[in-house]
């Protein structure tokens, strides 16, 4: 498997970043198609945590389909080394755009920023809670005085497994050990050898171990509605160029759309403009691309609208940073996000969208 060396190694190698801040002030006369500015491509910068296109496909397949072109703007793709990079480089306005996990924009809007998550890109927990097929071990209570696998002992997955696990009743401190397995290969052997009953991880992670062991994926519940990765801005940007949020939110609804009709017409538009993104098509990029199209998938309650931010979700994710101690009391959910644009980027010919794949 190539996905740890692509993934976290090309993370590892970043070099320092030149970011630019795109001029967008609404003194400029538009013409032409949506953001054009006097008949030219209005410029602007979206910064995302790490660069691996799978995940984020729908701004991958915006760029390689002309999406972003067809309403007027130019965007600049950059990476950074992480979610709290992302949102410390959109406060210092160095880019208009940032994609990030909701932990960092949470923390920067109690300390005061004006942020604002414009689209919900991931609609559920990237992380997955798997057994080996066959295993004694079928509920979360069932792992009392076990020991569980995590990928790293300090990534992001494993608060959230603790809070799994308290909430049905486990100590994580004192009813069961969590231990760092890696992935693939590694934790396929932790397995074998009896040393963990569950594996905890990102979908990646679980995805690589499939190859290995067969699985047994947990039903998360509430919990695998968390949303994820998320679109923030200056709400002076809102305030400001509300059209610009819109020109770059549409191009990856749409392109969302194209995606869910085939997902491999959105590897292979992928590929097309980035080849080094989509190494084995047939194999792990097959099943990673499947694995996000369930997470972007609108929810249930939304409407069928892409980007929607479900409050539920948002309050639920608060009170589990509050809950470790984190944050604050009262802060509001609703301070965080709007969904302000949502039905304009939602209005586009969806239909179209389907055909247009099925028929690449």
């Amino acid at each position: 498997m190539k996905r740890n060396s692509r993934w976290a190694g090309a993370v590892a190698g970043l070099l320092a970043l030149a970011l630019v801040a795109a001029a967008c002030g609404d003194d400029s006369e538009s013409s032409g198609a949506g953001c054009a500015v006097d008949g030219e491509l209005r410029e602007t910068t979206f910064l995302l945590p790490f660069p691996f296109a799978v995940p984020f496909y729908s701004i991958f397949v915006a760029e390689s389909l002309g999406y972003y072109e067809e309403e007027g703007i130019s965007v600049n793709i950059e990476f950074a080394d992480g979610s709290a990079s992302v949102v410390q480089q959109v406060v210092a306005n160095n880019v208009e755009f940032g994609l990030a996990d909701p932990g960092p924009i949470v923390d920067a809007v109690a300390l005061g920023e004006n942020l604002k998550v414009v689209f919900v890109l991931q609609n559920r927990l990237i992380y997955a809670l798997v057994t080996p097929a066959g295993s004694p071990y079928t509920t979360i209570e069932s792992f009392a005085g076990q020991t569980l696998g995590v990928s790293e002992a300090t990534a992001g997955e494993v608060p959230f497994f603790e809070s799994m696990l308290a909430a049905a009743g486990i100590d994580p401190e004192a009813d069961v050990e969590i231990i760092e397995t890696g992935a693939g290969g590694t934790t396929a052997a932790a397995f074998d050898s009896d040393r963990i009953v569950a594996y905890f991880s990102d979908y990646f992670n679980v995805i690589e171990l499939g190859f290995e062991v067969e699985l047994n994926e947990f039903d998360l519940g509430e919990f695998g509605l968390l949303n994820g990765a998320s679109i923030v801005v200056q709400q002076e940007l809102i305030d400001d160029n509300p059209d610009l949020v819109e020109c770059l939110l549409r191009p990856i609804a749409r392109a969302a759309e194209y995606t869910h009709a085939d997902p491999r017409a959105g590897l292979d538009a992928i590929a097309a403009e980035r080849p080094d993104q989509v190494g084995d098509p047939e194999g792990f990029d097959k099943l990673a691309i499947e694995e996000s199209i369930k997470r972007q998938l609108p929810y249930e309650d939304s409407g069928n609208r892409l980007g929607w931010n479900r409050p539920d979700s948002w309050t639920a994710y608060i009170d589990l940073l509050a809950s470790r101690g984190t944050l604050g009391d009262g802060f509001d959910p609703e301070s965080v996000y709007t969904n302000e644009f949502i039905d304009t980027i939602n209005d586009f010919d969806k239909q179209a969208e389907r055909d247009a794949a099925t028929s690449a």
